[in-house]
């Protein structure tokens, strides 16, 4: 096989590697995208029962209020009912925020794998790039061990990277902090 036969067999498979990553891509967009609406309905959900406690809060307020200044002070303080009246409103309030906190996890972690797909995904995409460099001869086996060390350690640290960057982006740390984290991560 001549130069250029194997340089056009690399370019379709990085090609192929390429068309199926954004293909992945855009299916977990969908899918991040479909919870992250079945989450803003349930918020939804939430202010319109919070909006009903509030009105029941504000008639607790008033009742105590006219019992305060004595206007119905031959009357005992009672809210009984309107409490009663909210007792279904504070359950589904309770079961609401219950099921925000799950699908926030949940999207929390569905994004924290997406995020390793896609590690695993650049990791197999530049070893697949070394490889083809390595049997074309166009870098040492040296030069090989030497970077796929690098990306490895990359793939292995991910985690901590992903911190390192969010540390970043908060200004929790400066960009000369930044470099050199990641560098002592990956020596």
């Amino acid at each position: 096989m001549n130069m250029f036969e194997k340089t056009t067999k690399a370019v379709k498979e990085v090609g192929g590697n390429v068309f199926d990553s954004a293909k992945n891509f855009g299916n977990s967009i969908y899918a991040a995208s479909k919870e992250q609406s079945k989450l803003a309905g349930i918020k939804v959900q939430k202010s319109v029962v919070e909006k009903r406690l509030m009105e029941s809060y504000a008639e607790i307020g008033k009742r105590y209020v006219a019992y305060i200044s004595g206007t119905n002070a031959d009357e005992a303080f009672d809210v009984s009912e309107i409490m009663e009246a909210m007792r279904p409103d504070l359950e589904k309030l309770a079961e609401i925020e219950e099921e925000i906190a799950e699908k926030t996890l949940n999207a929390r972690k569905e994004e924290e794998q997406r995020q390793w797909r896609k590690a695993q995904e650049e990791f197999e995409a530049e070893k697949n790039k070394l490889d083809k460099a390595l049997s074309m001869e166009i870098i040492s086996r040296e030069e090989y061990d030497e970077k796929v060390a690098v990306i490895q350690k990359k793939l292995d640290n991910h985690e901590q990277i992903r911190k390192i960057e969010m540390q970043l982006q908060m200004g929790i740390i400066s960009k000369d902090e930044y470099e050199a984290k990641i560098s002592q991560l990956l020596k």
